[in-house]
Protein backbone atom coordinates (compact mmCIF):
# COMPACT_ATOMS: atom_id res chain seq x y z
CA UNK A 1 0.00 0.00 0.00
CA UNK A 2 1.37 3.63 -0.87
CA UNK A 3 1.85 5.95 1.87
CA UNK A 4 0.19 9.32 1.30
CA UNK A 5 3.02 11.27 0.33
CA UNK A 6 3.53 8.80 -2.48
CA UNK A 7 -0.07 9.41 -3.75
CA UNK A 8 0.74 12.88 -3.66
CA UNK A 9 4.16 12.87 -5.58
CA UNK A 10 2.26 10.91 -7.87
CA UNK A 11 -0.55 13.27 -8.23
CA UNK A 12 2.13 16.25 -8.80
CA UNK A 13 3.98 14.28 -11.51
CA UNK A 14 0.33 13.58 -13.11
CA UNK A 15 -0.64 17.18 -13.21
CA UNK A 16 2.94 18.04 -14.16
CA UNK A 17 2.35 15.67 -17.47
CA UNK A 18 -0.76 16.63 -18.11
CA UNK A 19 -0.66 20.36 -17.84
CA UNK A 20 0.48 21.55 -20.82
CA UNK A 21 -1.82 19.36 -23.05
CA UNK A 22 -4.97 20.77 -21.13
CA UNK A 23 -3.75 24.56 -21.49
CA UNK A 24 -3.69 23.39 -25.34
CA UNK A 25 -7.34 21.90 -25.43
CA UNK A 26 -8.61 25.20 -23.41
CA UNK A 27 -7.11 27.77 -26.20
CA UNK A 28 -7.96 25.16 -29.00
CA UNK A 29 -11.31 25.36 -27.40
CA UNK A 30 -11.05 28.73 -26.79
CA UNK A 31 -10.18 29.38 -30.51
CA UNK A 32 -13.02 27.36 -31.86
CA UNK A 33 -15.55 29.26 -29.52
CA UNK A 34 -14.15 32.80 -31.02
CA UNK A 35 -14.67 31.29 -34.52
CA UNK A 36 -17.78 29.86 -33.90
CA UNK A 37 -19.02 32.95 -32.66
CA UNK A 38 -17.63 35.55 -35.68
CA UNK A 39 -19.26 33.34 -38.03
CA UNK A 40 -22.63 32.79 -36.43
CA UNK A 41 -22.00 37.15 -36.41
CA UNK A 42 -21.42 37.23 -40.15
CA UNK A 43 -24.25 34.69 -41.58
CA UNK A 44 -27.24 35.03 -39.05
CA UNK A 45 -29.20 34.19 -42.05
CA UNK A 46 -27.60 31.08 -42.67
CA UNK A 47 -27.04 29.70 -39.17
CA UNK A 48 -30.94 30.54 -38.32
CA UNK A 49 -31.81 28.42 -41.49
CA UNK A 50 -28.94 25.35 -40.21
CA UNK A 51 -30.62 25.16 -36.56
CA UNK A 52 -34.53 25.14 -38.12
CA UNK A 53 -33.20 22.40 -40.66
CA UNK A 54 -31.62 20.66 -37.56
CA UNK A 55 -34.40 21.03 -35.55
CA UNK A 56 -37.05 19.66 -38.28
CA UNK A 57 -34.48 16.63 -38.79
CA UNK A 58 -34.67 15.61 -35.45
CA UNK A 59 -38.13 16.11 -34.49
CA UNK A 60 -38.68 13.48 -37.37
CA UNK A 61 -36.47 10.95 -36.19
CA UNK A 62 -37.28 11.27 -32.69
CA UNK A 63 -41.28 11.16 -33.54
CA UNK A 64 -40.59 7.89 -35.70
CA UNK A 65 -42.69 4.73 -33.99
CA UNK A 66 -40.43 1.86 -33.84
Amino acid sequence: METPQQLTDKARELQARLSPQIEEARRNLSDLNTRITTYIRQNPGTCLLAAAAAGFLIGKIASRRW
